[in-house]
């Protein structure tokens, strides 16, 4: 799926309120729009698999900057992508245009119709700062 900058900058701009790390952001917006497999440690994550997330957890990862992900993932996140195994393989599989509808519809990304308003009104869209 491609996404204009509006729609980028907009789920950055959701990711910057919960303080999520710049690096924690990339890896969960590549499995969100592109469906990437997010690698063991935020699959266990969506998964709720606490032992797992720990297991292959990096040693630069804080509780801290942990609890704003979670809260950014259980607050913006569309339902079906996140909770088990089943769902996250589920998401990964989705076609494009699903995954699309999904997250349109939670909020995180502009429809194709606003994308296109936006550039054609010349909108600018700074992008949001993640620490």
């Amino acid at each position: 799926m491609n996404l204009t900058k509006f729609s980028r900058d907009r789920m950055l701009l959701s990711a910057s309120r919960w303080t999520v790390p710049r690096d924690y952001f990339d890896p969960l917006y590549n499995y969100l729009v592109h469906g990437f497999e997010p690698g063991s440690f935020w699959t266990s994550v969506l998964c709720n698999d606490f032992m797992r997330a720990v297991q292959s957890s990096h040693p630069g990862n804080t509780i801290e900057a942990l609890k704003h992900t979670v809260g950014w993932i259980r607050d913006s996140f569309p339902r079906e992508s996140y909770g088990d195994y089943h769902r996250v393989e589920q998401w990964i599989q989705l076609a494009p245009g699903y995954r699309r509808m999904s997250l349109e519809a939670a909020h995180l990304i502009y429809t194709e119709q606003e994308e296109i308003i936006k550039a054609l009104k010349g909108d600018h869209s700074p992008e949001p700062q993640l620490y």
